[in-house]
């Protein structure tokens, strides 16, 4: 039994550090379209964040007008497209 508590608990913490990684990608990735979009961007008053491995994967970006944000996303879901 508590062989079996390890191994969940390996799994878990996996799990979190995979996610974790994968939001850090994600949080770069988008802030680079962002910067693609407008390279005049103060990118120190931009908060991106992402929230990959909840019940409901959010990415939440302040500090920028919509316009902005809607061309990001298209360039950043451009760019996943192409890496499938």
């Amino acid at each position: 039994m508590n062989s079996d508590l390890n191994e969940e608990l390996a799994a878990k913490q996996l799990a979190e550090e995979y996610n974790n990684a994968l939001n850090q990608k994600i949080e770069e990735r988008f802030r680079a379209a962002l910067f693609l979009v407008d390279p005049s961007l103060d990118m120190d008053t931009v908060t991106v964040v992402s929230n990959v491995g909840s019940d409901d994967d959010q990415l939440t970006v302040d500090g920028v007008d919509d316009e902005t944000i809607d061309k990001a996303m298209a360039i950043f879901e451009q760019d996943n497209q192409e890496d499938s």
